[in-house]
């Protein structure tokens, strides 16, 4: 890799794809967004590999010079095979073979990961979880899901889609998932699922915290709002913030106890809110977790926080020339 100085990131979102420009030391020389909403795909993909080479040509490179593209997109998709089947926040992207698009039109190796397992690859390579050799992120947004290390490589199974986390039952019987399952781990502690549970519980009782601070309108709940009134000492949100910290104790003491980790690194959730989050969770978690495994498990908030998007291609990029032998960590130093 002499030759070959920069890497590019794209990391596909429902409303936008963020273009990004780095090296392998983790250096974001710049990065773009192009607009995704509603788009065909005919339309966005050559103004991804315009923007790349803009960028690249900017900041006195050559395509000569660029290692490899690594792509970010959520699910559903083949991610072996490269293919964009049917993306739920991309409803005109249907079996679209997005590496070998990328491949051809920048003429360099192209990868292709989903975004839970590129947040953490950027974690690995450039964050929280650097030099871990078993380490797990884990999205606490909208949803929730998990990218793993194992024994320095990125775990993907069978068909490519270990880390579905967020679909573990962890309420038998409890409330319907999107998904199909019923008390899945996301439905119960993740954004959307938080906020269908208030819309639901607090729609009509106009008097409460919640739906004062949401001016009346259920449909404004959200994770925010429960933050504030949890801080202002609201029985109901206090009582739902108990609930949900001991179902995630719960789903991480499962993941403790099954893989053994030695970091395990929390999304959005965990450092936009801090200890207020973090706190509760740590204090169930010995019901739920072995102390051996406890005591050799570091759990940390993510470090790169909102910069994530822009490594999140990147360390894909990054971790398809590990895995094909040209790249090795020594490189990071």
């Amino acid at each position: 890799m002499q030759n070959k100085a920069v890497l590019i990131g794209f990391d596909i979102g429902g409303t936008k794809v963020a273009v990004s420009l780095g090296d392998f030391t983790g250096k974001i020389y710049g990065g773009a967004r192009i607009e995704n909403n509603d788009s065909y795909p005919e339309e966005v993909i050559p103004q991804m590999i315009s923007e790349a080479k803009r960028l690249v040509s900017e900041h006195g490179f050559t395509m000569a010079d660029v290692a490899a593209a690594g792509i970010s997109s959520p699910g559903s998709a083949d991610y072996r095979n490269g293919i964009m089947t049917h993306p739920t926040n991309n409803k005109y992207w249907r079996n679209v073979p997005i590496r070998q698009l990328i491949a051809d039109g920048l003429g360099c190796p192209a990868y292709f990961e989903n975004d839970a397992n590129c947040a953490m690859l950027a974690e690995w390579f450039f964050g929280a979880a650097k030099g871990a050799q078993d380490a797990i992120y884990l999205t606490m947004s909208t949803g929730i899901g998990a990218g793993i290390i194992a024994a320095g490589h990125l775990v993907c199974g069978k068909s490519g889609q270990t880390g579905e986390v967020g679909h573990m039952v962890l309420v038998p019987g409890g409330l319907q998932c999107n998904c199909g399952l019923r008390g899945c781990y996301e439905t119960y502690c993740a954004g959307k699922g938080l906020a269908q549970r208030m819309a639901a519980e607090l729609a009509d009782k106009p008097d409460s915290m919640l739906m004062q601070l949401a001016d009346g309108d259920a449909s404004k709940l959200d994770m925010h709002l429960l933050e504030k009134a949890v801080r202002a000492g609201d029985p109901y949100a206090v009582n739902l913030w108990d609930e949900t910290s001991r179902l995630h104790a719960q789903a991480i003491g499962i993941l403790i106890n099954s893989l053994n980790p030695e970091k395990i690194v929390l999304g959005t959730f965990a450092w936009a809110i801090g200890d207020l989050f973090m706190d509760p969770i740590l204090k169930y978690l010995p019901e739920f977790a072995w102390k051996e495994l406890m005591e050799v498990c570091e759990i940390v908030p993510g470090k790169l926080q909102r910069e994530i998007g822009n490594y999140a291609g990147i360390a894909a990029a990054l971790n398809g020339l590990y895995e094909a032998g040209k790249f090795s960590f020594d490189q990071l130093k």
